[in-house]
């Protein structure tokens, strides 16, 4: 383990202060009280106008209206905002949405079908890119309105798009498609003299979350407290209230990306077509109640309810979720045991799962995967392109936690041959030959030729353990409703922890969660095993007087349980020093 201090020129005596100058916020008094004067205007997007235009020139003639729902909770949360605005406008409009046949699957795909009297499409979250499908349908009379935030890529003069990475007036880049679908909202407000725009910020603040957009962003920030300050919509309600335990009252951006998100990731992955179609009916409230048949328990025999579709769609999600853990872990294990124990050999891991995993794992899986190897992982599956006659690959790249690699995304697509688009360090690869799976390989050992993955933390403070107090980690409690993207949880090095035996507890289902305290704070480490420095001296120490020098990278918190709070630092990794096994521990110098 090595670890070190953000390198960064800005240095302050708050801590606060401190932890988002190493996060890269230059202005740490407005981030922590932002204001309405952080939103950017709407037209300062390229096209916004034509697109109000647009909308209106078929809305007023009640053109029949189409709504494509992209497969990922961003899709699902823009598109709901884009049709129940105009629901709200107009109960009786004929406005439709299309879900994807596939899961996963992304924009004007060959499982899309659009009606042959629909006037207008309306595609948010996804098409900037798809110029040649655009044109067939432009040539069929429909005009296409995109509202969307993935770079372009190439020209689509089939379109009329609004998207904030090609608007140079528009400074946020990191604002997902319901960030778009929202600002076009409000410019519709202004048309139709409505405010209804900001009723839907709550959905805007979730999508944001899930499509993982730096909250570094003041706009963006800004936007999500909004929404999550001003929760409406039904569905979204009873989310939360399924993930109560876990959430514990607290509707942060932490919270929301942990105990939320997945759930509806989990459905997007393998719920079935019906299951998807039932959430997107509670994601516009579309009220309807179903009967449901709840297990008898110890204390309660069966009995049939009235559930509503909010409750019957986050129950679902949940099910889908754990249907998808399973899944996962049966396709991790198949991956493990055809790669073998060690891929010390390569700079990256890639693999050929088109056996192994349902396509819509591959990204979920892949993070398993670099983490046992500590490297980027690349899964991949196969499929036949029709348009140019190969076999190719497609699937998920993700990088590993603590990378020395900034942007694997740039690594990939250096090759010149693989194409990843996405995150730049959780992306797709839409295209590679099959034929050129070993040259991938070998460009990539090339390339990371120098690239040694040991780990090294960037750390906000390194101390003694004797210096670390309760006012920090209580002064450091305000970064529960800051943790975000971009924003990472304060970690500290803590130098010189000198315990014996008797002072750790060793508890949890499988025994493997380590404790101890030290100036009235709880330092706790989980999931340890062999390997793990205070886990093998604890199997091989018996007497009281065996004891252990180490330091330790962790995360201040502050524990809540029923009510207690407990400071404490969760422990991320360890290095040991020294170990006195039969011996008793000597304050020598020379140790360190």
């Amino acid at each position: 383990m090595q670890y070190k201090l953000y390198d960064t020129k800005q240095r302050s005596n708050n801590i606060i202060e401190q932890v988002l100058y190493n996060r890269g916020i230059t202005d740490p008094f407005t981030y922590l009280h932002l204001k309405d004067n952080a939103v950017i205007p709407f037209d300062k997007l390229e096209n916004i106008h034509h697109a109000v235009s647009l909308f209106l020139k078929h809305f007023e003639k009640n053109h029949k209206i189409e709504i494509l729902v992209d497969s990922d909770p961003d899709g699902f949360c823009s598109a709901a905002m884009m049709f129940s605005y105009i629901k709200r406008v107009n109960a009786d409009y004929p406005v439709q949405y299309i879900l994807h046949k596939r899961p996963k699957a992304h924009g004007l795909t060959d499982d899309i079908r659009i009606d042959d009297d629909t006037k207008l499409l309306i595609i948010p979250d996804a098409s900037t890119n798809d110029t040649k499908q655009c044109k067939s349908l432009s040539e069929k009379g429909i005009d296409i309105l995109i509202l969307d935030h993935h770079e372009m890529e190439v020209e689509n003069p089939y379109a009329v798009i609004v998207n904030n990475q090609i608007s140079d007036s528009y400074a946020n880049k990191d604002f997902c498609g319901a960030g778009i679908v929202y600002k076009f909202l409000q410019a519709l407000d202004e048309e139709m003299w409505n405010d209804f725009a900001d009723d839907y910020l709550d959905l805007c603040a979730l999508a944001n979350i899930a499509d993982v957009m730096d909250i570094r962003s003041f706009e963006t920030r800004y936007l999500i407290g909004c929404g999550l300050n001003n929760i409406q919509n039904q569905f979204l309600k009873a989310l939360i209230k399924a993930q109560d335990y876990s959430i514990n009252g607290k509707i942060n951006i932490h919270n929301v990306q942990w105990y939320l998100v997945p759930v509806l990731n989990g459905m997007v992955r393998i719920g079935s077509f019906e299951e998807k179609d039932l959430m997107f009916r509670a994601f516009i409230e579309q009220d309807e109640f179903f009967e449901y048949k709840k297990r008898a328990t110890k204390d309660k025999p069966a009995e049939t309810i009235q559930e509503s579709i909010y409750d019957r769609a986050a129950r679902l999600c949940k099910n889908a979720k754990a249907r998808q853990d399973k899944m996962k872990d049966k396709g991790f294990q198949a991956i493990v045991d055809i790669l073998g124990d060690t891929q010390d050999d390569n700079k990256v891991i890639i693999c050929d799962t088109t056996e192994l995993l349902d396509g819509g794992l591959t990204g979920v899986v892949a993070i398993k995967v670099a983490d046992k190897y500590k490297k980027p992982c690349i899964l991949l599956k196969k499929y036949f392109d029709k348009e140019i006659g190969l076999e190719m690959f497609s699937g998920s790249a993700r990088n590993i936690n603590h990378s020395p690699i900034v942007d694997f995304k740039d690594v990939v697509n250096s090759t010149g041959f693989i194409k990843g688009q996405g995150h730049a360090n959780a992306f797709g690869i839409v295209a590679l030959p099959v034929t050129e799976f070993n040259h991938a390989l070998e460009s990539l050992n090339y390339i990371l030729r120098d690239i040694a993955y040991d780990s090294t933390y960037n750390v906000d403070y390194i101390m003694d353990v004797n210096d670390v107090n309760i006012k920090l980690i209580t002064d450091l409690e305000v970064f529960d409703n800051l943790i975000g993207q971009g924003i990472d949880e304060p970690i500290i090095a803590v130098e010189h922890i000198e315990m014996y035996r008797d002072e750790f507890v060793i508890f949890g289902k499988n025994e493997d969660t380590i404790s101890f305290v030290y100036n009235d704070i709880k330092y706790v480490q989980f999931k340890c095993k062999e390997g793990n420095g205070l886990y093998d001296f604890l199997q091989n120490a018996w007497s009281e007087d065996d004891s252990i020098i180490f330091n330790i990278v962790g995360n201040p918190s502050i524990n809540d349980y029923k009510g207690v709070k407990t400071p404490q630092i969760v422990i991320e990794d360890i290095e040991v020093i020294k170990t006195f096994i039969g011996t008793p521990m000597v304050d020598d110098d020379d140790d360190w």
